[in-house]
């Protein structure tokens, strides 16, 4: 795939360092985005609960000494001792001047705490008066001081309760408010570590399968070279280190290809005139008669013996042989069809192999190869002439080994005759 050869073009250590960091750093990077959210969202849950805690405890501690107030008041209406309530006057007024303090903050109701201050200090005076007495009752059973003073205190503690409720409305939306924002950067932390381990996931796959595809076509091609076939190539475009190995490997091949072709030529082709050997030249029979046969076509045979070779070798030398031999087996190439096969069979032997050809078109190729050499060996001491034998197969000799004891008694009768001419097995032509 496209990532798998853009990986390629870096050495797989590189590849394996830019992995380890496109693992790492985004999950270094996650771990500490998730550990400040966290914290931030236990700091906000700690402001809520102080902010409900700070707000709420001074209203609260107000009403209670508001309320104590009123049920003071109510008793010195009924004649009942009470205590001095300078103190009390005191903690309320401290109470309003400290929430007077907190006007930045928008939560607190305001108005509902500016209309208590308002009623607190008109009851304020009743309140203080109140003594260690009992408070003559007039025949209604109040006094107007006391009824003014209960009422202005009943006024300030349901401004207080307002408040307290709006304040509370106030805190329970700014945490339903913060708890939903959690909820979202939770749910966007949890998505963001989703797609980052998809994302490492998806580049630790490719980066895996960069290094194991190449690997197993490496081990495709040494499996496939054991096994004799050496036309498999491997893709050598990569710049690491396994494409390194496969360009080693491909032209490691190409020498044993190249080194292979040159034992099968060895093997198959005689040394001296280039010819096919004798194992060849068997196994064109071989082929020919098992191709020819289920046809009906013929297949011939020319042995041919190179006369007077040993006084050509004693008297001129050896290389003086083996030139001739060279140039003979050049002569009969040439003068032999396009589909004819011709391999030297022994030391001083030819055979050639004419398929399609029957016997007497056989015949004629031998004598028109004889006719050719000897004119080239006329009047030339260093030149031979040769002696051809010439068989088709028929029922009796339709395998190589019959087929070539024919021709080869049809050559030893030419040799008897005189040499340098074409005898044929059976009665001629």
């Amino acid at each position: 795939m496209w990532l798998e050869r853009t990986l390629r073009r870096a050495p797989v250590g590189r590849r394996s360092v830019f992995s380890a960091l496109v693992l790492i750093l985004p999950m270094t990077v996650l771990i500490g985005a998730s550990a400040w959210i966290l914290q931030g969202q236990e700091l906000a849950l700690h402001a809520t609960i102080d902010e409900a805690v700070n707000a709420l405890a001074p209203l609260t501690t107000l009403e209670f000494h508001l309320q104590r107030a009123l049920n003071d008041e109510l008793r010195a209406e009924h004649g009942e001792y009470v205590t001095n309530h300078n103190g009390l006057a005191d903690s309320v007024d401290r109470i309003f001047t400290e929430l007077e303090r907190r006007t930045a903050d928008p939560d607190l109701p305001m108005d509902a705490l500016t209309a208590a201050q308002k009623h607190w200090l008109a009851a304020r005076p009743a309140v203080i008066g109140l003594s260690k007495r009992v408070i003559p009752l007039r025949p209604d059973g109040r006094t107007p001081a006391s009824a003014s003073a209960r009422a202005e205190l009943t006024v300030t503690i349901q401004d207080i309760e307002v408040a307290r409720t709006r304040l509370s409305e106030a805190i329970r939306a700014s945490a339903v408010a913060s708890a939903a924002r959690q909820q979202r950067q939770l749910r966007l932390l949890v998505w963001t570590w989703a797609g980052t381990l998809a994302a490492a996931l998806f580049v630790l796959t490719a980066m895996t399968y960069s290094i194991v595809k190449p690997t197993r076509e490496l081990a495709r091609m040494i499996r496939r070279l054991s096994e004799g076939d050496f036309s498999v190539r491997l893709d050598s475009n990569a710049r690491d280190e396994l494409g390194e190995v496969a360009r080693y490997l491909d032209a490691m091949t190409d020498r044993l290809d190249d080194r292979r072709r040159a034992l099968e030529d060895e093997a198959m082709r005689d040394s001296l005139t280039r010819l096919p050997n004798r194992r060849a030249v068997l196994a064109a029979i071989d082929s020919n008669l098992s191709a020819l046969t289920g046809v009906r076509a013929p297949v011939s045979v020319l042995m041919i013996d190179v006369d007077r070779f040993k006084t050509i070798n004693d008297r001129f030398g050896h290389a003086a042989g083996d030139d001739a031999l060279v140039r003979l087996a050049e002569l009969m190439r040439r003068a032999l069809r396009g589909d004819d096969v011709l391999g030297r069979y022994a030391g001083d032997e030819f055979l050639a192999v004419l398929p399609g050809a029957s016997h007497r078109q056989a015949y004629q190729v031998a004598e028109r190869l004889c006719d050719d050499v000897n004119r080239w060996a006329a009047n030339e001491p260093s030149r031979p002439s040769i002696t051809v034998g010439v068989a088709t197969n028929t029922a009796d000799t339709n395998t190589a080994r019959r087929l070539i004891a024919e021709a080869d008694r049809a050559l030893y009768r030419g040799k008897a005759a005189g040499g340098a001419r074409v005898a044929a097995a059976g009665k001629g032509p």
